[in-house]
């Protein structure tokens, strides 16, 4: 059928099946079906399964409209008619529903009486979507979307272990096809769902296609070179640079195997590049007056990753595939840059291996069951790039070695099962899923050669005796760190949950999903009862406008990650032994404490431990919001939408062995041990913000999706790793948190994109991000965190420069025969420019307040850099 839209089907028969493909022939999975009968009431409603395939059993006779949507489409509808069958549940034809491309639409389903239902929970229009098309438009550096797409995320509603990343529903630690092989990627689809784990601005959902039942595929070459560039603007020369990628996927029917098809795709990523180093390594001299150091260090990286999927249709009810994906990446002089000198790099070898298994089964008409199955292994190796002790010099180098010398190796499943069932006014989901059941083996010679950290001293009013570059220059530091002991670790990160929640619609105008959802996690040992209700409703005000009020609000529990269960037992009971000692520089000798064998005995000193607080809580934080959504233009929509934020019980680190203020910050309360870091769950953070964005095509000329915010935040807390100032008074922190930028502005946007004079851009501008003023020393404290602030002075008073990026891209795609169809072989050519306007985008800034270079900038985003690019489409 090659106009599904208006071919009537005639199908004497019960059964409705067919495959759901985009104009390309790729198979569309997941595409909401819907069977309305003539009266405009839904009389079965299911989802295309993983290879497209879809069949409806219903007694219902008569004229129906079998409507199909899906995310990034325009919505089809096919008139079917159905007759009472002369065999029970006999199969008409098969239905080839092509789904045509919407460059920037969201997602619509069906109800009775109309076609979009407005108020269905993953319809929210405050969504974020990027395509496959986008993809192929947009200015996106390297292909690299999830990047691209991460500046359309929000740092406060991320947990301790990062942000969520979902791939074909399911937690992952990656993409495992490559870019060209990507369907869609989302962002906040449904903020409130109990389905997942994260709120929706916190988590990107990865849809990947699926094997097509023809030969399909794309190839692209990207390449970039120094020549092209501008000058970094902390460089002494240009950094040289030259970038290579070759990536591409390929799809169609496996030979002599009845239903059954393949994806394969593959990157292969070489950059090599230099980093740039900008610290200061000398005092001021009549030849060098900044006393700074310059220089372009050569960080080549390579990356090669491989993927292969086969797909099978088991009769009319079952379609399974099985994935392998492989990924190589190496890297040298890796943490090189800024105020790390190139002794201060690490090489690098990372290496991972998966296997997926999924199945979606149709149990009935109205009920859909989707599993998987992922095996993970990985294996992560650094090395230094020079073996010797590490020199911290406080607000101007590091250098001496990375001390980072370490072998990392996951076995990890992962298991992911969820049942849609469609009743009258019910749309249910429940579902299972378990993103890390794994055994973790550390191999840890990290800090093995020792730490020295050079700071200024200071006398009883604050003011700098010798600055921390005079100490180094005569070996006089002012704390050393080494660790010894243990080096080989084994551990295990284990995390469930399940959900169930309910779609009402109430009303053709209204809509509720309440919904609940239960978590654990094997990082406390109490404290397990993670019960997270969450809700939402959609109240469409005027359906011909398309204007809907949306809002709800959840509880969301926090994940940890494996580094806090890493710390546990390496330092629980101090089998990696963790020295810390703190020097006076004043008391040493003339020819100083290098090495610190020169001033003490290393076997005497007492070791570090980490532990969690007796009956620590697991933390959450409490997310609520409304949103406002009007369509206008062509197929755009417009939303404003206002939100809060609390997080409660948030994990800090506090030192409960600092020195005390009653022996003027001298002694240790229990001197059998140095630092006990204890992580405790005491914090809090608050924060308000808004948003406006729209997304859609606005006429014939412009289509796009953007997004601006404001917001604000405070906290008396950084995460689990973030020491206070004074360990005896943890709660004296209230300020601005780091993740508190006001204003942020992210658009993409495509003008002209049907003519050869088309023009793509993505501007993207935020207010610089908190920073903290330092004195670099460790007075008066003497806890040897090197964190102290001048007098008076609260954290993150001060902000880096503004951010600024303006992106451009022109490309065309040329037919290569006669044929204009959207599968015909076609060659294209595209060119890009990043930073465009060259702004001076800081990244990092010295916070010594000693230090020559204070307040100075140390780092900065890349220059304008120019893009190449070439692609083969069949």
């Amino acid at each position: 059928m090659d106009n599904p839209e208006s071919t009537p089907g005639s199908t004497p028969s019960n059964v409705v099946r067919g495959v759901v493909a985009d104009p390309s022939g790729a198979i569309v999975p997941n595409a909401q079906i819907d069977l309305v009968n003539a009266a405009g009431a839904v009389t079965a409603t299911l989802h295309s399964d993983g290879t497209g395939n879809f069949q409806i059993t219903t007694p219902a006779v008569g004229d129906f409209t079998l409507v199909v949507s899906e995310a990034g489409f325009d919505t089809v509808r096919t008139p079917v008619k159905l007759a009472k069958p002369i065999a029970p549940a006999l199969a008409g034809p098969m239905l080839h529903i092509v789904l045509p491309i919407s460059t920037m639409a969201t997602t619509v389903n069906v109800n009775a009486g109309n076609s979009v239902d407005l108020t269905a929970s993953e319809s929210n229009a405050d969504t974020s979507v990027m395509s496959a098309n986008d993809l192929k438009a947009l200015p996106i550096f390297d292909n690299d979307y999830s990047t691209a797409m991460s500046a359309f995320m929000d740092s406060s509603a991320e947990g301790t272990g990062g942000a969520g990343l979902l791939v074909d529903g399911v937690e992952a630690n990656r993409a495992t096809v490559s870019a060209s092989a990507v369907q869609e990627v989302r962002i906040n689809q449904d903020p409130y769902s109990a389905q997942y784990y994260w709120p929706g601005r916190g988590q990107m959902e990865i849809i990947t296609r699926s094997a097509a039942d023809h030969y399909h595929g794309q190839f692209n070459f990207t390449f970039r070179d120094s020549a092209l560039n501008a000058q970094n603007a902390l460089a002494a020369t240009k950094p040289y640079e030259q970038r290579r990628v070759y990536e591409g996927y390929t799809t169609g029917p496996i030979p002599h195997a009845k239903n059954s098809s393949f994806l394969v795709s593959f990157n292969r990523a070489e950059e090599d590049q230099d980093a740039v180093v900008l610290a200061t390594t000398e005092a001021p001299t009549s030849t060098n007056p900044t006393g700074q150091f310059q220089a372009n260090v050569s960080a080549p990286t390579r990356d090669t990753e491989f993927s292969t999927r086969a797909a099978h249709q088991f009769g009319d009810r079952v379609s399974a595939y099985a994935q392998y994906a492989y990924q190589d990446s190496t890297s040298q002089n890796e943490g090189v840059g800024g105020q790390t000198l190139a002794a201060g790099g690490y090489n690098n070898h990372y290496h991972e291996d998966d296997v997926i298994f999924h199945a979606d089964t149709t149990l009935s008409a109205t009920m859909l069951n989707q599993s998987s199955i992922v095996f993970e292994h990985d294996r992560n190796e650094t090395q230094n790039a020079i073996e010797a002790p590490q020199v911290n010099v406080s607000g101007d180098f590091v250098g001496g070695s990375a001390q980072n010398d370490s072998t990392s190796t996951e076995y990890n499943l992962r298991l992911s099962d969820t049942v849609s069932w469609t009743r009258g006014k019910h749309s249910v989901k429940v579902g299972a899923n378990v993103p890390h059941l794994d055994r973790r083996v550390y191999d840890d010679n990290t800090n093995g050669l020792g730490t020295y950290t050079f700071a200024p001293t200071l006398d009883a009013n604050g003011d700098v005796v010798t600055s921390a570059l005079q100490n180094y220059a005569t070996n006089h530091p002012s704390g050393f760190t080494q660790n010894t002991g243990d080096v080989r670790f084994v551990y295990h990160q284990q995390e469930m949950g399940v959900f169930a929640q309910d779609q009402y619609k109430m009303t053709d105008r209204f809509s509720i999903t309440p919904g609940i959802r239960y978590d654990w996690q094997n990082f406390l040992a109490t404290d397990r009862l993670t019960f997270s209700p969450r809700v939402s409703f959609a109240w469409v005000l005027d359906p011909a406008s398309k204007t809907v009020l949306r809002g709800g609000g959840g509880l969301y529990y926090d994940r940890f990650g494996g580094g806090p269960l890493l710390d546990l037992v390496r330092y629980e009971n101090a089998r990696r032994r963790s020295l810390t000692l703190s020097l006076n520089p004043a008391t040493q000798p003339a020819d100083g404490c290098v090495p610190v064998t020169n001033c003490v005995t290393l076997g005497d000193q007492p070791a570090n431990l980490a532990q969690l607080q007796p009956n620590a809580k697991v933390p959450y934080q409490i997310q609520y919001g409304l949103s406002v959504e009007r369509g206008f233009g062509k197929s755009a929509v417009a939303v404003i939408s206002a939100y809060s934020v609390r997080g409660v019980d948030r994990f800090r680190s506090v030192d409960i062995n600092a020195p005390t203020p009653q022996s003027n910050y001298t002694e240790r309360p229990n001197p059998e041990f140095a630092r006990i870091r204890e992580m405790q769950p005491e914090g809090t953070f608050i924060g308000n913000g808004m948003d406006i964005s729209f997304h859609g095509e606005l006429n014939k000329y412009f289509t796009g999706f953007g997004r601006y915010t404001w917001s604000h935040f405070e906290s008396n807390q950084e995460g689990i790793s973030w020491f206070p100032q004074n360990q005896q008074d943890p709660n004296d922190e209230w300020a601005n948190s780091s993740w508190d930028r006001r204003n942020r502005l992210g658009m993409y946007a495509i003008f002209n994109h049907q003519s050869v004079a088309n023009l793509a851009l993505g501007i993207f501008a935020n207010s610089g991000s908190p920073w903290t003023v330092q004195t670099g020393a460790d007075l008066p404290y003497n806890d040897l965190l090197f964190n102290a602030r001048p007098d008076g002075v609260a954290r993150n008073t001060e902000t880096l420069p503004s951010y600024v990026d303006l992106d451009v891209r022109w490309g065309h795609d040329f037919h290569l025969t006669q044929s204009k169809e959207d599968e015909s072989p076609k060659l294209g050519f595209s060119a890009g420019a990043f930073n465009v306007l060259n702004h001076e985008n800081g990244s990092a800034v010295d916070q010594v307040e000693s230090s020559t270079s204070f307040g100075q900038v140390t780092s900065v985003a890349p220059a304008r850099r120019i893009q190449l690019a070439m692609r083969f489409e069949f």
